[in-house]
């Protein structure tokens, strides 16, 4: 590595100096263009007041104006302070500045600034121009004013029919315009020189020719075409040499004294390496062998605390998915166990019940024989509970569950069903919707019932209604039944969501209703995580069961999903 850089020194040094002049020149260059771009600002406005034709009457009547006297001298004054603005505002900086100066010295500025600061410099700037020459720009160096020195460019505005100047325009540039061009220069010398050689801005050390000094400095120029301005950039090149020599030597002991230590510590690093790559594989050949709760150590905030944090988490996550399908399984079993023992020899039962079905029409018992129909169809259902169905099978089932439930509680409850067309061949779990309606009118109309027989009122027992509703909204598929029962307060229906949400099978001291736990389960285990069962007051006053199935993103109809479990 030494002998590299030594070398490499030797080849690049003067190679660098050439890159280096030749960099120099592009950015005086650069700098060059922004100067003559506000030359040539400056000389288009210079050239506009000059040719327009209209301008020059307006300057023809206010050239011996002393001040504003009259309305029509001030009506001049307006119509030139107007064309400065537009200039101004268009073509020239905010370090530009532009003052017209008729025959009286009355001084029009382009801007806000006063014309008493340049009244006192008018002699000396006018002892410069040639009013001869009214066809070109003047340059009349730098003028040191208080408070900021400015360049200014001369143009004498002649008028051909009284055969005399009617004003002169002055251009002034403020010197911190030149001076923060040539600040962005931050090593050596660079200065602007106009076209005799002197300063305008930079640097004061440098000159225009010089020649004693270019056998050991190097020097670029940049002619500015618009006015014969030169941009000189000097710099030394012993100077030059000195720091790339001091640069390299410096570069040669700081890789020789890393090289020494890591010689140093190569031993003990690799030996800190090596242990966390042995207890990572020491840890994958225990969690692979079956013993889940084995994880990394993690020490410090090295790479490797990053990752032995980053492997225990998927550790957690993989153990954390064994325990929930283990969990789904048994819940399939339980409920698969539970739909069997439902269907324990039901034959016998089917067969004699159709018997007493036929017996009670021959009788011409229509409303006995009806509710016999409907126990079948709901025995029906229970044999083939693991048989899927669809939205209006399940309704027309819960119309038989319906018409046998007022024969037990003697309560009248009117079912109104109301299914989009889409959703009525929608795969569905059979008998999911009974415990919802089952507790609309157990909990909603039977204890309400109840109570009003305490009281003496029998008014609401005519009224008991149940509303089922289905539609697809933009990303899921709403299910609703509603009551307008007794309801519930506000803490036990928290409660009843929150037990909703989690899907626990463990008893609540609170809240015991089970059916609606295992209905929120099969929900899941049909259609997904996502789905949702949850309770809410209603405009009726009573409780509105609301079941939300996602719907995949991509325009899926509701004839395409399918149920996992049933």
């Amino acid at each position: 590595m030494l002998a590299v850089s030594v070398q490499s020194f030797y080849l690049i040094k003067e190679s660098m100096l050439d890159k280096l002049h030749a960099t120099n020149e592009n950015m005086l260059n650069v700098i060059g263009a922004e100067f003559s771009k506000t030359i040539d600002d400056a000389t288009f406005a210079s050239h506009f007041i000059v040719n327009d034709a209209g301008f020059k009457t307006t300057l023809r009547q206010f050239a011996d104006v002393k001040q504003l006297n009259s309305f029509a001298d001030y009506e001049n004054f307006s119509q030139i302070r107007a064309v400065f603005s537009l200039i101004n505002s268009k073509t020239l900086n905010r370090q530009t500045h532009m003052y017209l100066i008729n025959r009286q010295q009355f001084i029009i500025p382009s801007g806000e600034d006063e014309p008493a600061q340049l009244l006192p410099h008018l002699p000396k700037l006018y002892s410069k121009i040639n009013f001869e020459q009214p066809e070109r720009l003047q340059w009349l160096g730098l003028l040191e004013e208080e408070g900021a020195s400015k360049y200014y460019i001369a143009r004498v505005i002649y008028d051909r029919v009284s055969k005399e100047h009617t004003a002169v325009l002055l251009i002034g540039i403020e010197q911190s315009y030149f001076e923060n061009a040539l600040h962005s220069v931050k090593s050596w010398d660079v200065a602007l020189l106009d076209e005799h050689g002197e300063r305008i801005a930079g640097s004061a050390q440098l000159l225009a020719s010089d020649a004693n000094k270019l056998d050991d400095r190097m020097r670029s120029e940049v002619v500015l075409s618009k006015n014969g301005w030169k941009l000189v950039y000097e710099m030394s090149n012993n100077t030059f040499r000195s720091i790339f020599s001091r640069t390299v030597y410096i570069s040669l002991f700081e890789v020789l004294l890393i090289v020494i230590l890591f010689s140093l510590f190569a031993l003990l690093i690799s030996k800190r390496l090596h242990r966390p790559i042995e207890h990572m594989q020491q840890v994958a050949r225990q969690f692979g062998k079956g013993k889940l709760d084995v994880r990394l150590q993690v020490k410090g905030q090295d790479e490797f605390a990053a990752v032995s944090t980053t492997i225990n988490q998927m550790l957690d996550q993989l153990q954390k998915s064994i325990y929930e399908m283990g969990q789904q399984q048994e819940q399939t079993r339980v409920m698969e166990l539970e739909a069997l023992f439902m269907q324990i020899r039901p034959h016998f039962l089917l067969n004699t019940l159709n018997s007493i079905k036929c017996s009670l029409m021959l009788q011409n018992d229509r409303l006995h024989s009806g509710m016999v129909d409907s126990l079948m169809s709901l025995l029906r259902a229970y044999m083939k509970f693991n048989t899927p169905s669809t939205m209006q099978e399940e309704c027309e089932l819960l119309a038989h569950y319906v018409d046998i439930m007022q024969m037990r509680s003697d309560i009248r409850v009117q079912l109104h069903v109301d299914v989009e067309p889409p959703i009525q061949s929608l795969k569905f779990p059979k008998l999911l919707l009974q415990p919802l309606v089952e507790n609309a009118i157990v909990h909603g109309f039977v204890d309400m019932d109840a109570d009003e027989d305490m009281e003496g009122d029998d008014t609401r027992r005519q009224q008991s209604q149940i509303w089922i509703s289905a539609y697809q909204d933009i990303d899921a598929i709403i299910i609703e039944v509603a009551d307008n029962g007794i309801g519930m307060d506000e803490s036990m229906l928290q409660l009843l969501n929150e037990s909703m949400l989690a899907c626990s099978d463990e008893p609540n001291p609170d809240y015991k209703r089970i059916g609606l736990i295992n209905v929120a389960q099969r929900l899941k285990l049909s259609f997904g995580l996502e789905s949702l069962l949850s309770f809410a007051h209603n405009v009726h006053g009573g409780i509105t069961a609301r079941i939300q199935i996602p719907v995949k993103a991509g325009g899926v109809e509701t004839s395409d999903i399918q149920s996992d479990a049933y």
